[in-house]
């Protein structure tokens, strides 16, 4: 009996490929491999970290540790990820996830409509940083950013200076159009788009968080980049569907 074929996206490609950037049809089919060891079953915290962080590690060759923050609620995984440039350039894996649960869980119960969530999530911190990887390699692991930044800078200032970073424009107008093609068709993503101060956090986590940081400044410069880039990314998402 022929063997069957193991899935998997190398988003830690060599120096020496290219970067493709996975879209959420080439990660989630992945993923869904370990439904059926997570949901609906009473785990210890540590096991369901155990069982997806060694699936996306070994799937798609990044580094994968477990974090915790209250600000997570409970029976629920949110994820923070990082493409280091640094590593890249060695050509050693530069993206790194962290699984991160609340710290006062011990057990957990995952039902099926959480699970989609948090496959979701994944797929789209992986496009997210392969994004910051065809950025860095594309100009030959350049710097670009701010160069100065005050030192009484505030929190709310802080934000807008990281999402004003066309890198991050780019890779979360990706995550955007992702969300809002999600929930909607390409014709009616167009029309909440030129009511983008109304949207909502179910629309898109990341949209909201853009519209809320740059306190609903739909005008502000920042913001018709993004919408801009969203646009685009609409249409690319839109075509490949």
């Amino acid at each position: 009996m022929r063997k069957k074929k193991v899935k998997t996206f190398n988003c830690s490609p060599k120096l020496s490929k290219p970067v493709v950037i996975p879209s959420r049809k080439d990660t989630l089919p992945i993923l869904e491999e370990i439904r059926n060891e997570i949901v609906n079953r009473f785990l210890p915290v540590d096991e369901v970290v155990t069982i997806l962080g060694v699936h996306m590690g070994q799937r798609f060759n990044v580094t994968v540790k477990h974090a915790g923050s209250a600000q997570v609620e409970q029976n629920d995984i949110d994820f923070s990820s990082f493409y280091d440039g640094g590593l890249d350039e060695v050509d050693e894996v530069p993206i790194e996830i962290y699984i991160v649960t609340n710290p006062l869980q011990d057990i957990m119960i995952i039902d099926d409509k959480g699970f989609d969530t948090i496959i979701r999530k994944v797929a789209d911190n992986l496009a997210h940083e392969c994004i910051h990887m065809y950025q860095y390699r594309s100009r030959d692991f350049l710097e670009v950013g701010p160069f100065y930044v005050k030192d009484d800078i505030t929190e709310e200032e802080e934000e807008q200076l990281y999402l004003s970073d066309p890198d991050e424009i780019n890779a979360y107008a990706h995550n955007i159009a992702s969300e809002l093609l999600e929930k909607a068709n390409f014709e009616t993503v167009k029309l909440k788009l030129t009511q983008v101060d109304k949207i909502k956090l179910e629309d898109s986590v990341n949209l909201w968080a853009y519209v809320k940081a740059f306190n609903k400044e739909i005008n502000h410069p920042v913001m018709k980049r993004l919408l801009k880039k969203i646009y685009q990314k609409l249409v690319e998402h839109n075509k490949n569907s």
